[in-house]
């Protein structure tokens, strides 16, 4: 399987996000379409009918399923990556966070599936860039012998750094996340000694993890993100290594010999 074309899924159901996350209970089989549509907006979908409506139109107007598929195809071929779904939906462009701190698009993977939700004004590097991140999360689940659910927020830093370096190697440093620089190389190593190592084991579905995956409350912003930019960043240099061979490597490992 590759690229769905969810934009019928869009037309279909004029737009209804609610409609449009019925075809999607057979990748839920537990939930309903009410409960993923739910759970989609956390990660940036978009919220009502006529937003369906009109973006989706914009989106099938800039060819976007043409350039994820493209795309699609190289990826696999570079990195030997597993077949998987994509589901390309319209971003919640009223989202004020997701519009200033990721220029209105997100994504969302898993081992056996990925979504993008992607505004009517990225460009088409963007979109590329994006599926670039997302991918390379999939292949690394796949590939890491370590089950999703037993991730440390070690394993989640190094997820995060690996995807955003394969974006960095594939588009340059000006197509990545804004939030790879907030902090200079000091500062990270601070993060890093100071925050991200002392909770590197607790557990994905701990209230740390997330604390210091996001910067939330008493920890700077996004620092279990930029640590793991950095720490990937710094083991690459001066090897001929990139993001791809280490798909694989243990995060304690790509951690010690940063």
């Amino acid at each position: 399987m590759a690229v769905i074309r969810t934009d019928k899924w869009i037309a279909e159901s004029q737009g209804d996000p609610v409609k449009v996350c019925k075809y999607l209970i057979k990748h839920f089989p537990t939930a309903s379409a009410a409960e993923i549509h739910h759970h989609l907006t956390m990660f940036g979908m978009y919220m009502s009918a006529k937003q369906g409506r009109e973006l989706g139109k914009k989106l099938y107007a800039k060819n976007v399923w043409e350039i994820a598929a493209k795309e699609m195809e190289l990826l696999r071929s570079e990195w030997n990556g597993p077949s998987v779904p994509i589901f390309i939906f319209p971003s919640d462009i009223a989202n004020k966070d997701l519009m200033l701190e990721f220029n209105g698009k997100s994504g969302l993977s898993y081992t056996d599936k990925l979504f993008l939700f992607i505004c009517p004004t990225n460009t088409e590097t963007e979109i590329r860039a994006l599926l670039t991140h997302e991918y390379n999360h999939v292949c690394r689940l796949n590939k890491y012998p370590k089950r999703e659910r037993e991730y440390t927020l070690l394993d989640t830093v190094i997820l995060e750094g690996l995807a955003e370096m394969a974006v960095e190697e594939r588009f340059g440093k000006a197509s990545t996340s804004l939030w790879t620089s907030l902090y200079s190389d000091k500062q990270l190593a601070r993060l890093w000694k100071e925050f991200v190592y002392p909770n590197r084991n607790h557990a994905k579905e701990s209230d740390v993890h997330q604390e210091v995956l996001y910067g939330l409350g008493q920890y700077p912003h996004m620092a279990g993100y930029t640590v793991g930019y950095y720490l990937v960043r710094s083991f690459l240099e001066g090897t001929d290594f990139h993001s791809e061979d280490l798909l694989a490597r243990p995060s304690s490992e790509i951690a010690r010999l940063s």
